[in-house]
């Protein structure tokens, strides 16, 4: 007699069963026994519920002193876990577990759905399904996915299921029987819909404080402060003009820490040179002359939360001193008490709108601390870089008889937005909208009146070209314009091509694939006279970065994509 354990991928428990010589055992997902055995009659039927179980998966005789196993021509196959010491043999064994499906590969599958999009809350699960849909048809996993309240029951047997709002669950059910890797492929899901969640609740949360989130740019940006966070670290250093988000997006990071201390934030450039440190450690009563209290720090304030420190480039040479030492050892002396050093676990996120590499070579800002801080850098894009959060933020405020103060704008008015530097950011777009409602009349607004508009509120004149230019020269600016757009766009094609193995985007995120990695570099190359370079060394970043009003950050990463990319096509060519 032989004592058989039959187990399954996704199976809730597992099945057993005896056979002496002579019998037969059938398992599948039906059980049926329309079968013959020559030498053995079928006695036994398993019927297993499993997705990764056949119809008619395996079949076990126990005939003329041995066991002989045949799989029926499953879709995923059998295997066979034997005791301790047993040979790899078929002679009859006092116990055998069978597995039905192949042994769970450990490795990770080397994809993963790609980033939904979506543009409100009402979009966002569809957004996430259609993602997901399209990764397992890629994969050509047949499915059914639906979304059922929290404690709705179903029918069929699934393995996928997973939170996706707060009172709904994505379900995924198998259409057939599935393959191996069917598990690794819902730890996959599984893993992508938490971070889609963890995505959708900071980008809501941001708009609740305020701050638009609409383009690829600034939800790549969200998503890495979130990942930092969930990751654990322990200083962030945001890089971006001001008016651009940074505090909004400390506070995401805080949030998604998930610790129990508050989020304190300090703006280093009101710290008086005398008071800095006190501000930012905090001192003992009679500390200094005037002290008639205790003072508690920033960091103090801010233990086991987060501290933020905006314009952390405007900090006082001791007190950077000072705050290093505070990041390696975790250390500080509080003004009055120097007996024995106090301690605080925080988390420490700096902001500037300074270029500190070049502040720490030039001695105006300490290397070490650079590094220190350092740890990891996220640039926040400047409002000129993300026209669909302009469009947003306008499509947000109402406007008279229009839909919105957006839907009232002439399209030369809306190129005249695209086109503008947006120094101030979503200051000066606020300022920009409370004018563009105040305007006299109710009909569209023109491109003249949304330029004076702009005008009133921008650090430099908005014009248009032929007000500047005399007709003949605007129109020959224009015509090279548009010489250097065409072979821009081509060189740009022709990569996204090789890249992509198609003549030309097919869906939406393709067409901003080809914008963002593709054309922008290239087309800030040429246009900044760099495009004939072909090594950094020979660029001057800071004189490619004025000659399109462009800040460093974004003149480095430009020309950084075009040099890894499309400087060896240059070569080429010559």
């Amino acid at each position: 007699m032989t004592r058989i354990t039959i187990r399954s991928q996704g199976g809730q428990s597992a099945e057993t069963a005896t056979i002496e010589p002579g019998e037969a055992l059938l398992i599948g997902r039906t059980g049926s026994d329309q079968l013959a055995e020559r030498d053995a009659k079928i006695t036994q039927t398993i019927g297993v519920a499993s997705p990764n179980v056949s119809a008619q998966h395996l079949l076990i005789a126990h005939t003329a002193g041995a066991l002989r196993m045949t799989d029926l021509g499953s879709r995923t196959g059998t295997w066979l876990q034997l005791s301790s010491q047993q040979p790899v043999t078929l002679a009859p064994v006092a116990a055998l577990t069978v597995h039905l499906g192949p042994l769970p590969m450990l490795e990770e599958p080397g994809s993963a759905p790609r980033d939904a999009a979506w543009s409100s809350r009402e979009s966002y699960v569809q957004a996430v399904t259609a993602a997901i849909s399209a990764w397992l048809s890629e994969r050509n996993v047949s499915t059914h996915i639906a979304t059922l309240d929290k404690d709705a029951p179903v029918d069929s047997i699934h393995v996928g299921r997973f939170p996706i709002t707060q009172d709904q669950d994505l379900v995924i059910v198998p259409t057939h029987t599935v393959e191996g890797d069917w598990l690794q492929a819902m730890a996959v899901v599984e893993s992508y819909v938490t971070r889609q969640n963890a995505q959708f609740s900071a980008e809501e949360q941001l708009r609740e404080d305020g701050l638009i989130i609409a383009s690829a740019a600034m939800r790549r940006t969200v998503s890495a402060v979130v990942n930092a966070a969930v990751s654990g670290a322990r200083t962030l250093l945001l890089i971006g003009p001001s008016g651009s988000g940074k505090e909004g997006l400390a506070r995401c990071f805080h949030r998604h820490t998930r610790r129990a201390g508050a989020f304190v934030a300090r703006n280093c450039a009101m710290f008086s040179k005398e008071l800095a440190r006190s501000e930012l450690f905090g001192a003992e009563r009679g500390a200094y002359t005037g002290s008639m209290r205790r003072i508690i720090g920033a960091v103090e304030a801010a233990n086991e939360g987060t501290l933020f420190l905006d314009e952390i480039g405007e900090l006082t040479p001791d007190v950077q001193s000072m705050l290093l030492r505070f990041l390696d050892r975790g250390e500080y002396e509080r003004m009055g008490r120097y007996d024995r050093p106090c301690t605080a676990d925080v988390r420490v996120i700096s902001a500037t709108n300074k270029d500190l590499r070049r502040a720490a070579l030039q001695g105006d800002f300490r290397p070490d601390l650079w590094f220190r801080l350092s740890a990891q850098v996220i640039e926040v894009p400047p409002l000129r870089e993300r026209f669909e959060d302009i469009v947003a933020y306008l499509h947000s405020r109402p406007y008279r008889a229009h839909a919105s103060l957006f839907s009232a704008l002439t399209p030369p008015a809306v190129e005249l937005l695209r086109a503008h530097s947006w120094e101030g950011n979503f200051r000066e777009l606020i300022n920009f909208a409370e004018r563009a409602i105040a305007l006299p009349g109710r009909g569209p607004i023109s491109a003249e009146a949304c330029r004076q508009a702009l005008d009133e509120g921008a650090l430099q004149p908005v014009r248009y070209a032929a007000t500047v230019l005399g007709p003949t020269e605007a129109l020959d600016r224009a015509q090279d314009a548009r010489s250097a757009g065409n072979a821009s766009y081509e060189l740009a094609s022709a990569a996204f091509a090789e890249d992509y193995g198609v003549a030309a985007p097919r869906t939406w995120d393709e067409v901003k694939e080809l914008i963002e990695n593709y054309l922008k570099p290239v087309m800030f190359a040429q246009l900044s006279g760099c495009g004939e370079q072909v090594s950094a060394s020979a660029i001057d970043l800071r004189r490619a970065a004025d000659s399109l009003r462009a800040d460093r950050g974004t003149a480095s990463k430009q020309l950084e994509r075009y040099l890894d990319r499309f400087a060896s096509m240059r070569l080429d060519k010559r």
